[in-house]
């Protein structure tokens, strides 16, 4: 049986005897509608992800499911809304893309709530991939080519970032590699992708969709992921280049600490059961996500590990909360 539905089998198993009766609060939850926090503004790609999710949640929980937008302040204003909810009952919950999360301590400073403990995780969803792209002008065209010029040529690379976790994705990938880069800040993806286009930069990690969209003008020369793309054959993973630590956009559901057992276990199966539904698996493929479920405890030490390397990677570039 494929993996992810092994994952969903156990999540529904325990959803139906938390139904058959376990407990009076098993039996209760959910007795009105659910809250999905999106961090971003409508239109985003996490907003449509909510919004197709939702209704097959809501099917299998017998009660609505409603996605508010709480944007702002880099998602700070969606994830501490959340994680402060009183009580922690479960009817409020967010979706949320996991490299945001983990670089929230180490860009904001002064946090009211600590954002890995106030707000776990309790069912992890899918994976975007993200490349590693350069102009097809470059003068490379391998990843090994690329660290080759870099040893040869000391000083005079240089990479473009958009936020704080792409920046630090690539300084990983440097230091892990001995070679070094400028870095090239960017208010947002568009005009750095662009930059990549027009060689103002010599490389830079982008959402795979945008390097498919230009295949005359950039080359892709890794993968994220834990098995090649099949829409980018012939490029080589990260995992397969040595680089396993190098993932893409983790995207998993998380709820204020202390939730009830009954309500994770009930919410996990919820997600599950829609991460099955055609049209839920139609717009993940199209927005570039694979489906990746994974129980509560996979997902908290796959978070666990990406906070470290972020946390590690931040301290060497001298990254600062602000």
């Amino acid at each position: 049986m494929d993996r992810r539905l092994m994952i969903a089998a156990h999540w529904f198993l325990a959803a139906a005897t938390l139904f058959a009766g376990s407990s009076v609060s098993a039996q209760d939850f959910p007795n009105r509608p659910i809250r999905v926090i999106v961090t971003n503004s409508p239109g985003t790609t996490s907003d449509a992800l909510a919004r197709v999710l939702a209704p097959a949640m809501s099917r299998f929980l017998s009660q609505p499911v409603v996605v508010e937008n709480k944007a702002g302040a880099g998602n700070l204003i969606g994830f501490e809304y959340v994680a402060k909810q009183v009580p922690a009952d479960g009817y409020t919950v967010a979706l949320i893309t996991i490299p945001s999360l983990v670089t929230l301590p180490l860009t904001v400073k002064d946090l009211r709530f600590d954002p890995l403990k106030d707000l776990p995780p309790f069912i992890g969803l899918a994976k975007s991939r993200l490349v590693l792209a350069s102009s097809t002008s470059q003068p490379w065209k391998s990843f090994n080519d690329m660290l080759t010029y870099g040893k040869a040529n000391p000083g005079k690379l240089n990479y473009g970032s958009a936020d704080a976790a792409t920046r630090i994705l690539a300084e990983a990938i440097l230091r892990r590699v001995g070679i070094s880069a400028v870095n090239v800040p960017y208010k947002s993806t568009a005009p750095y992708v662009q930059a990549v286009i027009a060689s103002e930069v010599n490389f830079a990690l982008i959402s795979a969709p945008q390097a498919i969209a230009a295949p005359d003008r950039i080359r892709v020369l890794a993968v994220t992921g834990d098995r090649p793309s099949a829409a980018l054959p012939g490029v080589p993973t990260f995992a397969e280049l040595g680089h396993p630590q190098i993932r893409g956009i983790g995207l998993s559901m998380n709820g204020p600490a202390g939730m009830p057992k009954a309500a994770i276990e009930k919410l996990s199966a919820a997600a599950a059961f829609a991460m099955e539904q055609a049209d839920v698996k139609a717009l993940f493929e199209k927005a570039n996500f694979d489906i990746a479920l994974q129980s509560a405890d996979e997902i908290t030490k796959g978070i666990a590990e990406e906070s470290r390397l972020f946390a590690d990677v931040a301290k060497q570039v001298g990254i600062q909360p602000q």
